[in-house]
């Protein structure tokens, strides 16, 4: 009987939950693996975020961009997310890849990311694996496997607040279809 009331205690809090996954609207801050990148992460839709990771090397002058699309999923609350994607890759490098008897200054491809993220206040921590299928400027090594990376990212924007009570009695019903963000 103790069990039951506990679950029914715990059943009640999700509901009370909003239905996004992603605790924040904008996030931005840095990626460490093998080298320094800068991170972005838009809310698009409904569990669905948009990154955008600038990669570069330490002591290199090689540059990259990452674009991916991810689905989140919420585990255990709103601020514990699992999620999964995947986006094209465009490598411009200094340091030239070679081909069979050609030379390449870029590499372009598809990168695949999972991982896991927690929000706590407005601080975002992640750490994910993000491996890379090269299509072109590198045949060499087509598949890259950089291991975990780590991410910190300050919060921008989060959700507004819905109240518990305003999901029950209609408050604020014509302007559910507008975005409401918080400083």
């Amino acid at each position: 009987m103790k069990i039951a009331r506990i679950f029914s205690v715990l059943f009640l809090l999700g509901l009370a939950m909003p239905a996004f996954s992603q605790s924040y609207i904008t996030a931005a801050g840095i990626r460490v693996d093998k080298g320094i990148n800068f991170t972005v992460q838009q809310r698009i839709l409904d569990k669905w975020t948009a990154e955008g990771i600038v990669h570069t090397a330490i002591a290199s002058k090689d540059i990259g961009l990452t674009v991916l699309a991810e689905r989140h999923h919420r585990i255990l609350g709103k601020g514990l997310n699992i999620y999964y994607g995947a986006g094209p890759h465009f490598f411009f490098q200094s340091d030239v890849n070679r081909q069979e008897n050609q030379v390449s200054h870029s590499v372009a491809g598809i990168s695949m990311i999972g991982g896991a993220e927690l929000s706590l206040g407005r601080l975002n921590l992640s750490i994910d694996f993000k491996p890379e299928l090269h299509l072109t400027g590198d045949t060499t090594f087509p598949f890259e496997w950089t291991g975990a990376s780590v991410s910190a990212r300050y919060i921008l924007f989060k959700p507004k607040k819905k109240r518990f009570l305003d999901r029950f009695n209609g408050k604020n019903k014509k302007n559910n279809n507008k975005r409401s963000w918080k400083l």
